[in-house]
């Protein structure tokens, strides 16, 4: 997959669009994958449209955090056959574009849209527009054929980025991951901590420090599939701030990975949250936090040999 993200300047031919936000990379955005894949096999090259900032951090100065970072979307999409993936800056200029100079002057010129694929609520444009009917009506004037995918809904809502916001903030992993059709993901490097689970706990882990603007669930421990240099392990991870060790630490993932025992610092690795088992509580001591961070593996390990 080729990565085309801080500059407007590009030109490609022949292509399959898919636009939208794809925040969340959930299940409903796996359908207008999906029609990309077939038009990949008539030949199209297949493209991924979308924007290096949330549209609305830049109109509303509206920063809410994101289910995946630009960087952990990338890397999601690059174990799929898309072959670009477009991060197009979004400016206040840009956002004033009318609907029709952005098919003209971005899709058909500069990403060479033969087809375009869009949820049935796709908006666009200056003051959003454009939509389905505006593609619709545009299509015979510059050439390309439009998908209109209707709304994914599972239990009888909408599959979308805030419904699964929503079940994250409750710490439903369960129904959040069903929603996105695989595991809530953390990526990021293995940073230093305190050491203390090596020293002090028995128990040595791995932190990472998740970016501002990452939307993470509820403080508390999770089971946790791990992915490391293409090799699956399992473990728990802490969300939260280790109040028992300092109530100053920022707001970390601390994962204690089941049978495994390498120097991992400054590697990247994948935690992926399997399920929710209990908040982060603070500790009257070392010995009490160690015996329940025993219990906390045994529980685990339970739940990964029947998630397996």
């Amino acid at each position: 997959m080729e990565y085309i993200a801080n500059t407007t300047e590009f030109q490609l031919e022949n292509t399959a669009v898919a636009l939208g936000k794809f925040e969340g990379l959930h299940k409903g955005h796996q359908l207008l994958l999906n029609e990309l894949d077939k038009f990949q096999k008539q030949g199209l090259k297949s493209v991924m449209f979308t924007f290096d900032l949330p549209p609305n951090a830049v109109i509303k100065h509206d920063y809410r955090k994101v289910i995946y970072t630009k960087e952990e979307r990338r890397r999601i999409l690059s174990g799929t056959p898309l072959d670009y993936l477009i991060e197009h800056p979004f400016t206040e200029q840009f956002s004033r574009l009318r609907p029709e100079e952005f098919v003209e002057k971005v899709l058909i010129k500069k990403a060479g849209a033969k087809q375009i694929v869009v949820g049935e609520d796709f908006h666009f444009g200056y003051r959003r527009a454009g939509n389905v009917k505006v593609l619709q009506e545009l299509a015979p004037k510059f050439g390309y054929e439009l998908t209109v995918i209707p709304k994914l809904q599972i239990d009888g809502e909408d599959v979308s980025s805030s419904r699964i916001r929503n079940c994250l903030q409750k710490g439903d992993m369960a129904k959040a991951n069903e929603l996105l059709g695989y595991p809530f993901t953390v990526w990021g490097e293995v940073v230093h901590g305190k050491r203390l689970g090596s020293t002090v706990l028995g128990m040595p882990t791995a932190n990472q420090t998740p970016p501002a603007n990452k939307y993470l669930p509820p403080n508390g421990v999770y089971v946790s599939r791990i992915m490391y240099q293409d090799q699956i392990y399992y473990g728990i991870s802490n969300i939260g701030v280790k109040p028992t060790i300092d109530e100053h630490i920022e707001k970390g993932v601390e994962t204690y990975i089941f049978d495994f025992d390498q120097d991992i610092y400054g590697e990247m690795i994948t935690v992926q949250l399997l399920d929710f088992e209990r908040p982060e509580k603070k500790f009257a001591s070392f010995e009490e936090l160690s015996s329940q961070m025993k219990r906390d593996a045994e529980y685990g390990k339970e739940f990964a040999r029947h998630y397996q």
